[in-house]
């Protein structure tokens, strides 16, 4: 009964390790996007786009269908991707300033939901995560 138990809780520490893994990778993308996007006024988006998915290719993630990315600039610019990302309203950016939000669907990472018949389910959940940098 306790060995149950304990393989349980070992895939839910395996799953929430994962998911921290993830959301690291996709910190240090928008972290990248917003490096590059500050050292080129315009930046390209095409250019942008391959930068985050060269970063998270090891996490088998890729802009498209489960993930896209914002560049505001200061205003915000075409969105890439086909899920829906706002960018967050606060802090207001300044004129030599870019931000880079980058959302990515929990269930676009293959093991990331190996527990939805435990409860554990992230479908529609999303990692939103921004990066700022200032303009070179």
């Amino acid at each position: 009964m306790v060995l149950v138990v304990l393989i349980l809780a070992t895939f839910v520490t395996f799953q929430f390790g994962i998911a921290l893994i993830v959301k690291q990778a996709v910190a240090h993308a928008a972290t990248v996007a917003a490096r590059e996007a500050a050292k080129v006024n315009p930046a390209n988006l095409m250019e942008l786009e391959c930068d985050i998915n060269h970063v998270l290719a090891g996490h088998q993630i890729a802009i498209g269908a489960n993930a896209s990315f914002v560049l505001e600039n200061p205003a915000p610019q075409m969105q890439v991707g086909t899920p829906i990302c706002s960018p967050p309203a606060t802090p207001l950016l300044d004129s030599d300033e870019v931000r880079v939000t980058i959302c990515v669907n929990l269930t676009a990472h293959p093991i990331l939901n190996i527990l939805k018949d435990y409860g554990i389910d992230y479908t529609g959940k999303t990692f939103t995560i921004s990066a700022v940098a200032t303009k070179e």
